[in-house]
């Protein structure tokens, strides 16, 4: 049974109709209800030919969806059998469950499409109901800003490394992500350890589980000497623990100046560029763990590699690189083209050069930027 049938199959008895369509818009199964309502909207059709929504207003709304563990709000004007364009509000979420035939997401849609008088509930009541949503959200929103702020320095002192960052949010408004970045020296050595991470979704539990995943960290890196696999096992220990429905990405950093010596784990996340001093550009990937809260107790691996004076460290999420409709190797090698021809800038420079090139894009997630000069 392919996943769109699985789906018909699941919400035939669902009033509203619901969709199962990919990020590209191909519809992998509709309910009864959709098809009734809407009978073009079939597996094997397109959400982009039944929308007379702009496509570019369309691709962000779905990338949104997909972005989200939970439903979110959002709206779909779509042509209806009698010829007329009916706007219809929608809740929206990913379908981890599924994945069309190339491997994108896919997102659950159910629609609450106009209807006959006493059908839905009269405009009033609606607005006044989206009024009290929007406003809750508005206020989460507001709250867990403030939480990212807060756990978010705009400038890193106290290492013996140069260091700079830069943060943008997402592009929806309404929305916050799960972005963070630390930089400390570990207490009674000379080591340096830095870290960037993304937890998975856009909700104010999100941003409390990003504050709470930054303080464990640091907790498992007092340990003198512990190697950076060791600290990542102890979080993602803790994740299975006490945050078992959360998973996020963290890349865990370790600067030893005595031995020239850069230790990393990487638990899921993007990999991170070492630019170095005399301009080649190297990304380093010999390791990619399972994220955090996926590694069904196998153990962390490490690498590490050796750094010299002048040559920088560059992290980011990957909110820096994905491209819509394109793979992300494509965004990782043009990031490290882009910081090959910058010829010798400082870490502030380089965090300005990632963020102006990366902000031609729209952005259905938050971005982060560090980076250190050894």
């Amino acid at each position: 049974m392919s996943a769109g049938e699985l789906f018909g199959a699941i919400t035939r008895t669902v009033s509203e109709p619901m969709l199962l369509v990919a990020i590209s818009g191909t519809i992998l199964g509709a309910n009864p209800a959709m098809r009734r309502t809407f009978p073009e909207a079939g597996a094997g059709s397109n959400l982009y030919d039944l929308t007379a929504d702009d496509a570019d207003d369309t691709a962000e709304t779905l990338w949104r969806w997909a972005r989200c563990g939970a439903p979110i709000v959002g709206a779909l004007a779509l042509r209806g059998p009698d010829g007329g364009t009916h706007r219809c509000h929608c809740f929206g979420a990913r379908a981890a469950w599924a994945a069309d035939a190339s491997g994108e997401p896919v997102v659950q849609v159910r629609l609450v499409p106009p209807g006959r008088r006493g059908r839905f509930p009269r405009p009033s009541a609606r607005d006044e109901r989206e009024r009290h949503l929007r406003a809750r959200l508005e206020r989460e929103h507001e709250v867990a800003a403030e939480v990212q702020r807060s756990f978010l320095p705009d400038h890193i002192d106290g290492t013996v490394l140069s260091v700079a960052v830069d943060y943008r949010p997402t592009a929806h408004g309404a929305e916050i992500g799960g972005d963070w970045y630390d930089v400390f020296g570990i207490p009674d050595t000379e080591r340096v350890a830095l870290v960037i991470g993304d937890v998975a979704g856009h909700r104010l539990s999100e941003a409390m589980v990003m504050a709470e995943l930054r303080s464990a960290l640091r907790a498992a890196a007092l340990e003198e000497e512990a190697p950076a696999d060791r600290v990542v096992s102890r979080v993602d220990r803790y994740v299975d623990t006490y945050l078992p429905a959360s998973m996020a990405t963290a890349c865990f950093l370790v600067y030893e100046p005595a031995e020239a010596r850069l230790t990393y784990a990487n638990a899921g996340h993007v990999p991170p560029l070492l630019l170095r001093a005399d301009g080649r550009c190297e990304p380093l990937d010999a390791v990619v763990d399972p994220p955090l809260g996926c590694s069904l107790g196998a153990a962390r691996t490490r690498d590490r590699v050796g750094v010299g004076t002048g040559d920088m460290l560059v992290l980011y999420t990957d909110g820096v690189v994905e491209r819509r409709g394109e793979s992300l190797d494509v965004g990782l090698g043009e990031l490290a083209d882009l910081l090959t021809g910058l010829g010798g800038p400082g870490p502030t420079q380089v965090c300005s050069a990632i963020m102006e090139w990366s902000s031609a894009i729209g952005h259905a997630d938050d971005r982060a930027v560090l980076a250190a000069r050894f």
